[in-house]
C-alpha cells in the first residue's frame, strides 16, 4: 500500500542520461531515481530528458539522444509495467491503475545542428517536451549565461516544434529567448513551461525566474517545476535545506500559482548539489513534512506533488 494518496508527477531529470552511462536500469540504481523507491506514491510520472552534452560536438549529441532512446526501449522490455507515455490518453491509462510511466524529453538543441528534420525524427520517437538551450551559444542561440536571443534557427525550429506537438520549456534560457517564446506561444495559442526554475526573488540567479517571468507562464496556462539544484536555491549552496526549496514554492503561491507549480527536480542532473537531508527521491516525504508544518492543506500539498503537473500534461499532450 502507498504511503501516500496522491501521486508524485516530475518535470525533469537526468536519470536516463545516467543510466545509459552506467549501463544500468530503471531499478535497483544507486541514481537518485530508482523506481524501487517511489511505491511510497499512488503513482509516478517522471518527464525524463536527454541532455545535449555540452561537452560533445553536435553530432555527438545527437547519436547520444538516439542511443539513450534505444536505451530506455531495451531496458522498458524487461520491465512491461513501465510505461513510456506521449499522450494524455496513456497517462490518464497509468494513473488510473496506479502505475510508473516516463515521457521523453530534450534538454538543449545543440543536437538539432540547424536541421530542422530531426525535430521531426524526435518526435517520432516519442519526445513532448524541449529544453531549447542549456548553456552558452547553439544553433537555437544563447542561454541565461551569455544572453542573447533565438538565433533564425531557432525561431523556425520552436515554431515547429508547436506544429507537431512538442511542448517548448524555458528553463535555462536567457531573458530575451523567454521573451520570444512567450511570444511565439501565444500566437500560436500554445502552452510553454519551466520544467526546472526556481524564483530569482527567493535566490538571484540567471537560471532562476522573476516575479514577471513566473506571472507570464501562469498566463499562458503553464507550469514551473521546482528544481532541487542547490545552487539556484540559496546560498552557501552546501548548507540549503527541503525547507529553502519550499520557501520558493511559497514564493510562487503567492504570486498566485496554486495551480501552476510542481516539481521538477533536475535528478541525477545535480550531483551531489541537493537540499539537506536528502539524497534521492525516496525522500519526498521531507516536502511533505515540511510543507504540512506549513500548514498547508492535503489538497494543496496533493496539487503540488501531482494534480498541477496531471492538469498540464491534459492541455498540453
Amino acid at each position: 500500500m502507498s504511503r501516500f494518496p496522491f501521486g508524485l508527477c516530475d518535470t525533469h531529470c537526468d536519470t536516463l542520461t545516467e543510466m545509459c552511462a552506467a549501463h544500468d536500469g530503471f531499478y535497483n540504481t544507486t541514481h537518485h531515481i530508482s523506481l524501487d523507491r517511489v511505491d511510497d506514491f499512488a503513482f509516478y510520472t517522471q518527464i525524463m530528458a536527454i541532455y545535449s552534452d555540452a561537452g560533445r560536438t553536435e553530432e555527438a549529441c545527437w547519436r547520444q539522444f538516439l542511443t539513450a532512446c534505444d536505451y530506455a526501449e531495451h531496458c522498458r522490455e524487461h520491465h512491461p509495467e513501465i510505461t513510456a507515455c506521449s499522450t494524455a490518453a496513456e497517462l490518464e491509462a497509468v494513473w488510473a491503475r496506479g502505475g510508473k510511466s516516463y515521457i521523453l524529453a530534450v534538454e538543449g538543441g545543440k543536437l538539432l545542428a540547424g536541421d530542422l528534420r530531426r525535430l521531426d525524427i524526435i518526435r517520432q520517437r516519442g519526445v513532448r517536451f524541449f529544453t531549447l538551450v542549456w548553456g552558452g551559444h547553439t544553433c537555437m542561440g544563447g542561454a541565461h549565461d551569455v544572453g542573447g536571443t533565438l538565433s533564425p534557427f531557432g525561431i523556425a525550429a520552436l515554431r515547429r516544434m508547436l506544429e507537431i506537438g512538442i511542448v517548448p520549456d524555458v528553463s535555462h534560457a536567457s531573458d530575451a529567448i523567454f521573451d520570444q517564446t512567450a511570444a511565439i506561444c501565444a500566437e500560436a495559442e500554445k502552452p510553454f513551461f519551466a520544467s526546472h526554475s526556481n524564483s530569482a526573488s527567493i535566490h538571484r540567479h540567471t537560471r532562476c525566474l522573476s516575479d514577471a517571468q513566473f506571472t507570464e507562464i501562469m498566463r499562458a496556462n503553464g507550469i514551473v517545476g521546482i528544481s532541487f539544484c542547490t545552487l539556484h536555491l540559496g546560498a552557501p549552496a552546501n548548507a540549503v535545506t527541503v525547507a529553502r526549496a519550499v520557501d520558493h514554492i511559497e514564493h510562487y503561491l503567492s504570486l498566485g500559482g496554486a495551480r501552476h507549480v510542481c516539481f521538477g527536480g533536475d535528478l541525477d542532473g545535480i550531483g551531489d548539489d541537493i537540499p539537506l537531508p536528502m539524497r534521492g527521491i525516496e525522500h519526498m516525504y521531507l516536502f511533505y513534512e515540511e510543507m504540512a508544518r506549513r500548514g498547508y492543506s492535503d489538497a494543496l500539498i496533493s496539487d503540488l506533488f501531482c494534480g498541477n503537473a496531471q492538469a498540464f500534461l491534459r492541455r498540453a499532450l
